[in-house]
């Protein structure tokens, strides 16, 4: 027998995809059923009546408020609950219905929780409340031709018993707004993921909502609740400028007591930062958060704004003040008459927890505070044990920090048994007990790419060795990191015993696989075997054959090499061919391979000579690759010897500056810096370093000037004033970004380095 409490209404079109997973997330309670589809043309109505529903059927009429109000007049039920196909129900079905039971008469909506995700990982959503819960026959309908509105008619329009019935204290809006007045939050929780990117591309979802709130707009001129909706769309087409025009114009209009307009303030704000205009963001996160101060969101792209603006220490206050507010609902007050409004704010998972302790930790590392940084990363892991950039970072700054990556091994396996984590001091301690016995293998295998993720390719391999966990590795990434800690023979074999011949469908091998397999079997001083050679592409084969002649000739004969023959020069236009060539040195350079990377990088570019322009030009090339993965003296020398026969470009001469600089050398990093800016005037990571210069150099002067002057007032406050303003220049994100995998590599001395894991 159905339930009388609680009916579903739900709007569908094409949705045999998705519609299954939503009624079966529904199955197990007994309850009425209304479907009203639109118009689809595969199984979605047949797959509907299965359960139970009953179909309705309506001709599509780009009205979604009008679809949805069909059903309504025909519930039996007490409440309602809307929902959508691509939604499903995870938790509180149950508890919903003992809930609803003991809801006041007085209260006639009730808001859900929904995790809206938007991408594939577990912390990548964005939480919302809204209201969807409502009570049957009580003037309740929906407006709007997409973004539909429930709204209520005046109770004048009423019955007269309906009308007595109502709370008089009930606030209600016309049709043409939202309803403001908070409602309770029911138990209900429900996962949306409609508009995952590949969803959105498969589905073409956006262009239909443009349709239609164009239309809305043609109707309503500059409404701007429209305007919103409109600026989320264009975000999603990826049309970035015309979104930031559209929610300019929504948030100059919105009426600050709108219930979506903290969610505008959100979106706004993160599409100026995602498009460097941060400058505008900043000031409106500097007014918006402070009308909403327990909007988690809004303090975390403050935090975003003014890192990125090089004030670190204010952007560090900002984090933390994200951490103090409490999730999803917070009273906020506006001083209009001294009303005060529930607010429920739209916000993105673990804003108020794991990203901004991510956040604050990441910056606590910048400044050389590791411990505290290895505690940040620490909280952030408590509260969300998934999250990836908490334990890449954990792995970073234990290896910045000096840790060996035993020690970085056993602080990962530790946290991850949940040992340890009342007590962060422990991380540094060096003491905990040599044994990789783990109750969980999926925590096993986790902290292994974390290690490799930090470059810690050895240790990796000696926990993928000791347990029986290699299976569930892919055979891919464990050559891969064979490769990288120069275990090349294990690297080979393992390469030619699972991709060799008779694995037929291994044709199908993603390229960085292919390429980690030709440079197992160079780094063994081999020739391509006929097995690699069977799985290579057809448009490639050629391109293979002929590397691997010419590396072969060239380890034999090195001062021998000939000009290209006529076979070199018959596949040298093909872009197959230069994509090959390039892609492969790159790979030789990322797995630490350098005395490979330098031979294959010259035979590309004998390959390709009508292409490559001067030697000098090849080299700086090669050098350019070299300092991206963190071969930083490697690359300066290169630098070094191409300013000796020529002129370098901008972008060498700021990487030769920028290593001169992180040794101190301030006033040598300066005349680089300066020459750089002379090639290339709108670099502006050159101008930040020129001006980080000039006020290293005039602090050391003013405390040469101290020494003879120790009680002049004047010169300690020009001194603690230039000091300020290079703390916030410093802050400014111009310098390489290195993390622990090419920190590795900076002191690497020659092209015979091969990458290897430091154990101190």
């Amino acid at each position: 027998m159905k339930n009388r409490l609680l009916g579903i209404h739900m709007i569908v079109q094409n949705e045999e995809r998705h519609l299954p997973r939503c009624l079966d997330s529904l199955k197990h309670i007994s309850t009425e059923c209304f479907i009203t589809d639109t118009g689809s043309s595969d199984r979605t109505p047949e797959i509907a009546r299965t359960y139970g529903a009953t179909v309705l059927h309506a001709c599509w009429e780009d009205d979604f408020a009008h679809a949805r109000n069909i059903s309504l007049p025909l519930a039996s039920t007490e409440w309602v609950l809307c929902l959508d196909a691509d939604e499903y129900v995870t938790q509180g079905l149950e508890e919903l219905l003992n809930y609803l039971t003991k809801v006041h008469k007085s209260i006639t909506r009730l808001r859900i929780t929904i995790e809206n995700r938007y991408g594939e990982g577990v912390e990548e959503s964005v939480i919302s409340q809204p209201v969807r819960l409502f009570r049957a026959h009580q003037g309740y309908r929906y407006k709007g031709r997409i973004h539909e509105q429930l709204v209520h008619s005046s109770p004048s329009r009423l019955g007269q018993d309906e009308a007595i019935d109502m709370n008089k204290s009930e606030t209600y809006t016309d049709e043409q707004n939202q309803l403001i007045e908070t409602e309770p939050l029911a138990p209900l929780c429900l996962v949306h993921d409609g508009y995952l990117a590949s969803t959105i591309v498969q589905e073409h979802k956006p262009r239909r909502n443009l349709k239609l709130i164009e239309r809305e707009l043609a109707d309503e001129p500059a409404q701007p609740f429209h305007l919103y909706n409109l600026g989320v769309t264009y975000c999603q087409l990826g049309e970035v400028e015309k979104a930031i025009e559209a929610f300019s114009e929504s948030l100059h209009l919105t009426e600050l007591l709108a219930p979506y307009r903290p969610t505008l303030v959100r979106d706004y704000a993160k599409t100026l930062v995602g498009s460097e205009h941060y400058d505008e963001a900043h000031a409106i996160l500097a007014v918006e958060r402070q009308r909403y101060p327990s909007y988690a969101d809004l303090h975390l792209l403050y935090g975003e704004t003014l890192e990125l603006q090089g004030l670190e220490e204010r952007a560090y206050q900002s984090y933390a003040r994200a951490t103090d507010c409490r999730e999803g609902i917070d009273r906020v007050g506006h001083s209009d008459g001294g009303s005060t409004l529930d607010a429920s704010y739209v916000t993105e998972a673990g804003s108020n927890s794991y990203r901004a302790y991510t956040a604050m930790a990441r910056l606590a590392q910048k400044r050389g505070f590791y411990k505290e940084s290895a505690h940040l990363y620490g909280l952030a892991l408590d509260s969300m044990f998934t999250y990836a950039p908490a334990w890449a970072g954990l792995a970073d700054v234990l290896q910045q920090s000096g840790e060996t990556d035993e020690n970085i091994a056993e602080t990962l396996l530790s946290r991850s048994r949940g040992i340890g984590e009342s007590d962060h001091g422990d991380l540094f301690r060096g003491e905990m007990p040599h044994s990789y016995a783990v109750t969980n293998e999926d925590h096993l295998v986790q902290m292994i790419h974390v290690l490799t993720g930090c470059g810690a390719y050895e240790q990796a391999l000696k926990m993928l060795d000791a347990d029986a966990c290699t299976a569930r590795i892919h055979v891919a990434d464990q050559i891969h990191w064979m490769l990288c800690a120069n275990r090349v023979f294990e690297a080979l074999q393992l390469a030619e015993e699972h991709w060799s011949v008779g694995c037929v469908h291994e044709v199908n091998l993603l390229a960085e696989h292919r390429m980690d397999w030709a440079l197992a079997c160079w780094a063994n001083g081999l020739r391509l075997s006929e097995a690699f050679l069977a799985t290579t592409l057809p448009q490639e084969k050629n391109v293979w054959k002929v590397m691997d002649r010419l590396l072969d000739q060239l380890s034999k004969e090195p001062r021998s090499m000939e000009p290209a023959s006529q076979e070199q020069k018959l596949i040298q236009w093909g872009p197959q061919a230069e994509m090959v060539a390039e892609k492969v040195v790159q790979q030789a350079v990322k797995t630490g391979q350098l005395t490979l990377a330098e031979q294959l990088h010259e035979l590309r570019a004998m390959m390709m000579c009508d292409h490559w322009g001067t030697t000098l030009t090849r080299r700086r090339k090669f050098a350019s690759l070299l300092y991206r993965h963190g071969y930083t003296m490697v690359a300066a020398n290169i630098l070094i010897q191409c300013m000796t026969e020529s002129e370098l470009d901008a972008e060498g001469l700021f990487w030769l500056g920028e290593t001169l600089y992180a040794k101190g050398h301030n006033d040598q990093a300066l005349s680089l810096f300066e020459q750089a800016l002379e090639r290339e005037p709108d670099m502006w990571q050159a101008r930040v370093g020129s001006a980080v210069c000039y006020m290293r150099l005039a602090m050391e002067a003013i405390r040469q000037e101290l020494v003879r002057s120790p009680s002049s007032g004047v010169l300690a406050a020009q001194h603690n004033a230039l000091e300020q303003r290079l703390r916030t220049t410093e802050g400014m994100p111009w310098r390489t970004l290195f993390h622990a995998k090419e920190r590795r590599n900076q002191l690497a001395s020659g092209t015979n380095f091969p990458m290897h894991d430091r154990e101190g």
